[in-house]
Protein backbone atom coordinates (compact mmCIF):
# COMPACT_ATOMS: atom_id res chain seq x y z
CA UNK A 1 0.00 0.00 0.00
CA UNK A 2 1.31 3.55 -1.02
CA UNK A 3 2.19 6.06 1.68
CA UNK A 4 -0.46 8.86 1.93
CA UNK A 5 0.96 12.21 1.51
CA UNK A 6 -0.71 15.19 2.98
CA UNK A 7 -0.96 17.88 0.46
CA UNK A 8 -3.03 20.73 2.60
CA UNK A 9 -1.24 21.65 5.96
CA UNK A 10 -2.87 24.85 7.66
CA UNK A 11 0.60 26.75 7.72
CA UNK A 12 0.23 27.18 12.03
CA UNK A 13 3.97 28.08 12.24
CA UNK A 14 3.40 31.17 10.75
CA UNK A 15 1.86 32.12 14.23
CA UNK A 16 4.97 31.77 15.83
CA UNK A 17 7.63 34.62 15.12
CA UNK A 18 10.06 36.66 16.72
CA UNK A 19 8.57 40.40 17.36
CA UNK A 20 11.65 41.96 16.23
CA UNK A 21 10.33 41.39 12.66
CA UNK A 22 7.25 43.08 11.43
CA UNK A 23 5.39 40.57 9.29
CA UNK A 24 3.20 40.78 6.13
CA UNK A 25 2.36 38.11 3.35
CA UNK A 26 2.42 38.28 -0.32
CA UNK A 27 0.21 35.59 -2.26
CA UNK A 28 0.10 34.79 -6.82
CA UNK A 29 -0.88 31.63 -8.14
CA UNK A 30 1.02 28.99 -6.44
CA UNK A 31 3.44 31.22 -4.06
CA UNK A 32 2.22 31.71 -0.58
CA UNK A 33 5.59 34.08 0.80
CA UNK A 34 4.90 35.20 4.97
CA UNK A 35 7.68 37.80 4.92
CA UNK A 36 9.70 39.27 8.02
CA UNK A 37 11.55 42.58 7.99
CA UNK A 38 12.92 44.86 10.39
CA UNK A 39 10.72 48.20 8.89
CA UNK A 40 8.17 47.87 6.76
CA UNK A 41 6.80 49.93 4.46
CA UNK A 42 3.50 49.55 2.05
CA UNK A 43 5.90 49.99 -0.54
CA UNK A 44 7.33 46.47 -0.19
CA UNK A 45 4.37 45.04 -0.58
CA UNK A 46 3.30 46.45 -3.85
CA UNK A 47 6.96 45.49 -4.92
CA UNK A 48 7.32 42.30 -3.56
CA UNK A 49 3.87 41.45 -5.32
CA UNK A 50 5.30 42.65 -8.79
CA UNK A 51 8.51 40.88 -8.76
CA UNK A 52 7.00 37.97 -7.84
CA UNK A 53 4.39 38.46 -10.86
CA UNK A 54 7.59 38.98 -13.01
CA UNK A 55 9.25 36.24 -11.94
CA UNK A 56 6.01 34.07 -13.58
CA UNK A 57 5.91 35.40 -16.07
CA UNK A 58 9.76 34.72 -17.06
CA UNK A 59 9.23 30.77 -16.22
CA UNK A 60 5.98 31.02 -18.42
CA UNK A 61 7.94 32.58 -21.62
CA UNK A 62 10.46 29.40 -21.11
CA UNK A 63 7.71 26.79 -20.64
CA UNK A 64 6.48 27.95 -24.29
CA UNK A 65 9.88 26.43 -25.99
CA UNK A 66 11.04 24.88 -23.06
CA UNK A 67 8.98 22.60 -21.00
CA UNK A 68 11.93 19.97 -20.18
CA UNK A 69 12.89 22.53 -17.72
CA UNK A 70 9.75 22.61 -15.96
CA UNK A 71 9.36 18.21 -16.31
CA UNK A 72 12.43 16.89 -15.78
CA UNK A 73 14.13 15.20 -12.42
CA UNK A 74 17.49 15.53 -13.46
CA UNK A 75 19.49 19.11 -14.53
CA UNK A 76 18.41 20.80 -17.83
CA UNK A 77 21.05 22.89 -20.22
CA UNK A 78 20.07 26.68 -20.02
CA UNK A 79 23.18 27.92 -22.16
CA UNK A 80 21.04 28.17 -25.54
CA UNK A 81 18.15 29.57 -23.67
CA UNK A 82 17.62 33.27 -24.58
CA UNK A 83 16.90 35.64 -22.27
CA UNK A 84 17.79 33.69 -19.32
CA UNK A 85 17.14 35.41 -16.61
CA UNK A 86 18.70 35.71 -12.90
CA UNK A 87 16.61 33.20 -11.13
CA UNK A 88 16.20 30.85 -14.41
CA UNK A 89 20.16 30.54 -14.51
CA UNK A 90 20.02 30.02 -10.60
CA UNK A 91 17.74 27.48 -10.31
CA UNK A 92 19.76 25.92 -13.20
CA UNK A 93 22.69 25.64 -11.50
CA UNK A 94 21.41 25.19 -8.39
CA UNK A 95 19.94 21.72 -10.15
CA UNK A 96 22.85 20.88 -11.72
CA UNK A 97 24.96 21.02 -8.45
CA UNK A 98 23.00 18.88 -6.90
CA UNK A 99 21.70 16.42 -9.38
CA UNK A 100 17.89 17.12 -9.63
CA UNK A 101 15.25 18.85 -12.08
CA UNK A 102 15.52 22.88 -12.40
CA UNK A 103 12.05 23.09 -10.31
CA UNK A 104 13.15 21.35 -7.61
CA UNK A 105 14.67 25.03 -6.42
CA UNK A 106 11.45 26.97 -7.48
CA UNK A 107 10.35 27.73 -4.00
CA UNK A 108 13.95 28.36 -2.45
CA UNK A 109 14.79 30.60 -5.71
CA UNK A 110 11.58 32.99 -4.97
CA UNK A 111 12.25 33.95 -1.71
CA UNK A 112 16.04 34.05 -2.18
CA UNK A 113 15.07 36.67 -4.82
CA UNK A 114 12.24 38.47 -2.41
CA UNK A 115 14.63 38.96 0.44
CA UNK A 116 17.77 40.15 -2.21
CA UNK A 117 15.01 42.52 -3.51
CA UNK A 118 14.13 44.17 0.18
CA UNK A 119 17.59 44.46 0.84
CA UNK A 120 18.95 45.65 -1.80
CA UNK A 121 15.69 48.35 -2.84
CA UNK A 122 14.08 48.76 0.18
CA UNK A 123 17.32 48.95 2.90
CA UNK A 124 16.05 46.02 4.85
CA UNK A 125 18.53 45.79 8.09
CA UNK A 126 16.87 41.65 8.47
CA UNK A 127 14.63 39.89 6.24
CA UNK A 128 12.92 36.74 6.57
CA UNK A 129 11.17 35.10 3.66
CA UNK A 130 9.14 32.09 4.18
CA UNK A 131 7.63 30.15 0.81
CA UNK A 132 5.79 27.10 1.63
CA UNK A 133 8.16 25.88 4.50
CA UNK A 134 11.35 26.87 2.44
CA UNK A 135 13.45 29.58 4.24
CA UNK A 136 15.90 32.69 3.14
CA UNK A 137 16.98 34.87 5.96
CA UNK A 138 19.44 37.61 6.25
CA UNK A 139 20.01 38.45 9.93
CA UNK A 140 21.97 40.73 12.23
CA UNK A 141 21.65 38.57 15.40
CA UNK A 142 20.48 35.22 16.10
CA UNK A 143 17.23 33.88 15.47
CA UNK A 144 15.78 30.05 16.14
CA UNK A 145 14.35 28.21 13.15
CA UNK A 146 11.46 25.76 14.37
CA UNK A 147 11.38 22.51 13.07
CA UNK A 148 8.06 20.62 11.27
CA UNK A 149 8.86 16.74 11.20
CA UNK A 150 5.13 15.50 11.39
CA UNK A 151 2.34 16.18 12.87
CA UNK A 152 2.64 14.08 15.57
CA UNK A 153 6.85 14.33 15.47
CA UNK A 154 8.73 14.21 19.44
CA UNK A 155 11.55 16.07 17.08
CA UNK A 156 8.85 19.40 16.59
CA UNK A 157 10.28 20.62 19.60
CA UNK A 158 13.23 21.17 18.43
CA UNK A 159 14.63 24.97 16.94
CA UNK A 160 17.64 25.12 15.08
CA UNK A 161 19.74 28.45 15.98
CA UNK A 162 21.87 30.59 13.17
CA UNK A 163 23.87 33.03 14.64
CA UNK A 164 23.90 37.01 12.27
CA UNK A 165 24.52 36.46 8.24
CA UNK A 166 22.60 34.82 5.36
CA UNK A 167 21.12 31.44 5.23
CA UNK A 168 18.64 29.44 3.42
CA UNK A 169 16.39 26.87 4.99
CA UNK A 170 14.98 24.09 2.90
CA UNK A 171 13.24 20.97 3.62
CA UNK A 172 11.84 18.03 1.77
CA UNK A 173 9.24 15.82 3.18
CA UNK A 174 7.84 12.51 1.66
CA UNK A 175 4.50 12.91 3.85
CA UNK A 176 3.40 16.50 3.96
CA UNK A 177 3.71 19.17 0.98
CA UNK A 178 2.47 19.07 -2.63
CA UNK A 179 6.37 18.63 -4.21
CA UNK A 180 7.33 15.60 -5.36
CA UNK A 181 9.53 13.45 -3.59
CA UNK A 182 10.71 9.90 -4.12
CA UNK A 183 11.84 9.35 -0.49
CA UNK A 184 9.56 8.27 2.82
CA UNK A 185 11.73 11.36 5.09
CA UNK A 186 9.37 13.23 7.44
CA UNK A 187 11.76 15.84 7.07
CA UNK A 188 15.16 16.10 5.29
CA UNK A 189 16.50 19.97 5.74
CA UNK A 190 19.29 21.52 4.78
CA UNK A 191 21.08 24.90 6.33
CA UNK A 192 23.32 26.41 3.19
CA UNK A 193 24.18 29.90 2.44
CA UNK A 194 21.86 30.14 -0.45
CA UNK A 195 18.20 29.02 -0.19
CA UNK A 196 18.80 28.09 -4.05
CA UNK A 197 21.40 25.37 -2.80
CA UNK A 198 19.56 24.45 -0.11
CA UNK A 199 15.86 23.86 -1.92
CA UNK A 200 17.79 21.85 -4.25
CA UNK A 201 19.76 19.79 -1.92
CA UNK A 202 17.10 19.11 0.37
CA UNK A 203 15.12 17.33 -2.66
CA UNK A 204 18.02 15.62 -3.78
CA UNK A 205 18.55 13.69 0.25
CA UNK A 206 14.81 13.52 0.13
CA UNK A 207 14.16 11.37 -2.74
CA UNK A 208 17.05 9.13 -1.08
CA UNK A 209 15.99 8.71 2.14
CA UNK A 210 13.07 5.73 2.53
CA UNK A 211 13.98 4.95 5.81
CA UNK A 212 15.81 5.55 8.39
CA UNK A 213 18.36 2.46 7.01
CA UNK A 214 18.84 5.03 4.23
CA UNK A 215 20.61 7.61 6.54
CA UNK A 216 24.33 6.49 6.50
CA UNK A 217 24.35 6.13 2.48
CA UNK A 218 23.33 9.49 2.19
CA UNK A 219 26.14 10.68 4.76
CA UNK A 220 28.17 9.77 2.95
CA UNK A 221 26.62 11.95 -0.40
CA UNK A 222 26.41 15.21 2.25
CA UNK A 223 30.10 14.88 3.59
CA UNK A 224 30.96 15.17 -0.09
CA UNK A 225 28.65 18.04 -0.82
CA UNK A 226 29.78 20.29 2.49
CA UNK A 227 32.37 22.28 0.99
CA UNK A 228 33.07 26.09 0.03
CA UNK A 229 31.58 25.56 -3.84
CA UNK A 230 28.32 24.43 -2.62
CA UNK A 231 27.84 26.81 0.59
CA UNK A 232 26.12 23.92 2.18
CA UNK A 233 26.51 23.94 6.32
CA UNK A 234 24.46 21.64 7.40
CA UNK A 235 21.88 18.67 7.47
CA UNK A 236 18.71 17.43 9.20
CA UNK A 237 17.16 13.95 8.67
CA UNK A 238 14.08 13.15 10.42
CA UNK A 239 12.34 9.39 9.90
CA UNK A 240 9.51 8.62 12.46
CA UNK A 241 11.73 8.59 16.08
CA UNK A 242 14.89 8.87 14.03
CA UNK A 243 16.98 11.68 13.85
CA UNK A 244 20.59 12.38 11.94
CA UNK A 245 22.36 15.63 12.40
CA UNK A 246 25.66 16.45 10.56
CA UNK A 247 27.36 19.41 9.84
CA UNK A 248 27.74 23.10 11.34
CA UNK A 249 24.10 22.88 13.02
CA UNK A 250 23.34 23.89 16.60
CA UNK A 251 19.73 22.32 17.70
CA UNK A 252 17.59 24.12 20.98
CA UNK A 253 14.79 22.66 22.66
Amino acid sequence: MSQRKFKVVKRFYRDYYSERFTRFYVKYKYTDLAIGVDKFNLQMLEGVYDLVRNHYKELERLREFNKEFFESFKPVDVSLFQPITDIILAMAEASKLAGVGPMAAVAGAFAESVGKYLLKIHGSKEVIVENGGDIYLNVRSEVRIGIFANFDSEFNKLSIILGPGEYGVCTSSGKIGHSVSFGNADAACVIARSAVIADAFATKYGNLIKSEKDFEKVLGLVKDDIDEKRYILGVLFVVKNKLLVYGNVRLSV
